[in-house]
């Protein structure tokens, strides 16, 4: 049995520990798609502004003015009209041009409050605002530039058609209301979608790869020690690569170990059956030559027959053909146990043959005195005959150490799905925190610790490693009835 570890045959391709191939790999994954990630929103988001910035360009102007002319006339007339009015009339044309229009006819203070250029400083205010109204009177725009992506504002100075002299002014703002909260929605929209793009891939593979190792080491957890989570590339790639790793090498350092064990104690349990054996026949032996030797000196001397230290050696004989008798039954049950837990999982474990349940129970139960109730009387089940009459027969003896003198009943079932058999008995019953902890190796409940009540504690595992081998399950439960006493229950599949 070899003590290499699995990832022994990696270390061999090159001099340096593959593992620290893929160190702070997944930190520079995540890192780097972050940046990426920003770098596209940023790239959108001045793409976005750029397209709006060109999209109010000097096209847009000339086309919102001569938009704005074809109105002109009534603009012209709206100036005359009562305050209300004027507003209704600003208002449907604006809806008509998709325009924000307000009207004034007054135009120095239209300029002075509205435009900053007349505002401040205050040197040269005045100059300012000449300037800008003789520009409006020739019938020229004056716009007003504001932040990137934003509409300017345009004045337009309304001349009388026939005069030609400047009647009014019409401030022109393509901006609807709400206009900055539409802008600021449309940024988080486009910075969610951005960010759950550039993540989701990320995301996705990192999920998918510990979704495997999740699943890979509840495998390894649940005892299939051979199990290997697979990797996507020969070799590891970060983090998780390397867990994915470690997680098999410890795999295979544990089975390697625990297959170790078993091996070990199958060996030494079939290697002590010879001299077990060979004892047993040596107490036959002693045993005869006593008991000639007894003959001979009672025959001689009636009074020997009396003898305490003749007694004392015949009963000594009888205690140790019983520990014997123990010890070989504890070297079956080991054998047996390592038998099935080295073969956990294989085809060969078990032999299995159509078996009818009544005549093994009542095999059984014929050397504890108890009761068979098998219905149907014919029924049948598929298992190892050995390994079935081994279970059955630890069950029922455990229940006559529980109850030496009460009745004791091995019941068969068929169900829809499942076989069902059980022994009940009529002792002092199992309490319910131990009704697990029973069938782990060498326990047993306080009241069965005694040397006279016999056993090690091995019994009940052993009916475990069956049941399970045979796909099915054992369990402690409370008798049906109500009734006092323990009430074990083995369940195997139907085919």
């Amino acid at each position: 049995m070899s003590s290499t570890p699995p990832s022994a045959p990696l270390r061999a391709q090159g001099s340096e520990d593959p593992r620290a191939a893929g160190r702070r790999g997944l930190f520079w994954r995540i890192y780097v798609s972050s940046l990426l990630t920003v770098a596209a929103f940023a790239a959108v988001v001045g793409l976005v502004v750029y397209m709006l910035a060109r999209s109010y360009g000097p096209e847009w102007v000339e086309e919102t003015i001569d938009a704005i002319e074809e109105h002109e006339a009534e603009l012209l007339a709206a100036l005359e009209l009562p305050g209300k009015q004027r507003r209704e009339t600003e208002a449907e044309v604006g809806r008509a041009l998709g325009l924000h229009l307000e009207l004034d006819s007054r135009p120095e203070r239209f300029l002075r409050h509205h435009h900053p250029n007349t505002r401040a400083p205050k040197q040269g205010r005045k100059g300012a605002r000449r300037k800008l109204h003789r520009k409006l009177e020739r019938g020229h725009p004056i716009v007003r530039q504001r932040g990137r992506g934003m509409p300017p504002l345009i004045f337009l100075g309304l001349l009388d058609p026939d005069t030609k002299t400047m009647r009014g002014v019409v401030k022109i703002d393509a901006r609807r209301p709400g206009a900055r909260w539409q802008y600021a929605l449309a940024i988080i929209i486009a910075l969610s979608v951005f960010l759950a793009a550039g993540t989701w891939p990320l995301a996705r593979a990192l999920s998918r790869r510990l979704a495997a190792l999740e699943r890979g080491a509840e495998r390894i957890a649940s005892g299939e020690l051979t199990h290997r989570i697979a990797l996507e590339t020969p070799l590891p790639r970060d983090e998780i690569d390397r867990l994915g790793l470690a997680f098999n090498d410890m795999a295979g350092r544990l089975d390697a170990l625990i297959r170790g064990q078993r091996t070990l104690l199958a060996n030494v349990s079939h290697e002590l059956r010879t001299p077990v054996a060979r004892m047993r026949v040596l107490v036959e032996l002693l045993g005869d030559r006593v008991e000639r030797d007894m003959s001979k000196r009672v025959a001689a001397d009636p009074t020997a027959a009396s003898d305490p230290t003749l007694t004392r050696v015949h009963e000594g004989l009888g205690e140790l053909d019983e520990d014997l008798n123990e010890m070989a039954t504890l070297i079956a049950d080991l054998l047996t146990s390592g038998k099935l837990e080295l073969a956990a999982g294989e085809a060969q474990a078990l032999e299995t043959q159509t078996l009818e349940i009544a005549s093994i129970l009542e095999h059984a139960a014929s050397k504890v005195d108890a009761r068979v109730d098998c219905e149907p009387a014919d029924l049948e089940l598929d298992a190892d005959p050995v390994l079935l009459e081994r279970l059955l027969s630890n069950l029922l003896n455990n229940a006559r150490r529980a109850c030496p003198d009460d009745e004791i009943v091995a019941l068969a079932r068929r169900h829809d799905d499942h076989f069902e058999v059980a022994v009940e008995d009529c002792g002092p019953g199992i309490p319910a925190a131990d009704r697990e902890i029973i069938f782990e190796p060498f326990h047993r409940l306080d009241d069965a610790r005694a040397r006279d009540q016999g056993g090690v504690g091995l019994g009940l595992h052993l009916c475990r490693q069956i049941a399970n081998a045979h796909g099915g399950t054992i369990v402690a439960e409370d008798r049906p009835d109500g009734a006092k006493g323990a009430r074990l229950v083995l369940r195997l599949p139907r085919q």
